[in-house]
């Protein structure tokens, strides 16, 4: 009899630590599935569809650009949906009657606004400069101004929106 006593304590040990060991995997398995679960899916979506900037009237052929916001009519997360958000704004350039140059006003360098100084774009926070075509002129940038791709409908100017990695030398969508 005193030689199965501690095989009985070694099982009950080993049952103990099973049955602490499945409810703690019972326990930790959703908590890790939950701070998992959101990696890798898109839990906000913006319009990919063009967004209507207006008339195309009221950018004159040889003008200097225009900045205009970038209206989502609208924008859904996991939980609720936005009307009207603001994603960003764009640079419009008429250079004839069919031909429109939209640029993102976001500095392709690390994010900043771009903003048009009389001849060029410039970016006040590292001092990059944009040709009013887009291209960069100097500064640390190393693409020029990301141009949006741009459809014209019954005399309307629609844009879509598109966010591209910062600080790269080629266009990759963030």
């Amino acid at each position: 009899m005193a030689d199965r006593e501690p095989d009985r304590r070694g099982f009950l040990k080993l049952a103990t630590c099973a049955v602490g060991g499945g409810v703690g995997l019972v326990v930790v398995a959703p908590v890790l599935k939950l701070l998992d679960d959101p990696s890798g899916k898109i839990t906000v979506t913006t319009p990919t569809e063009p967004i209507d900037l207006g008339a195309i009237d009221r950018f004159q052929i040889g003008a200097e650009p225009t900045k205009v916001e970038v209206i989502a009519p609208l924008v859904k997360d996991a939980w609720t949906a936005a009307r009207n958000v603001v994603l960003g704004g764009a640079w419009i350039r008429r250079t004839s009657p069919e031909k429109i140059e939209v640029f993102s006003a976001v500095c392709p360098h690390l994010g900043c606004g771009v903003g048009w100084e009389g001849k060029q774009f410039g970016c006040p926070c590292h001092n990059s400069k944009f040709a009013v075509n887009g291209d960069v002129v100097t500064g640390p940038s190393k693409r020029g101004l990301d141009a949006l791709p741009v459809q014209i409908k019954d005399g309307r100017l629609r844009v879509v929106w598109v966010s591209y990695k910062l600080d790269t030398d080629a266009k990759v969508l963030g």
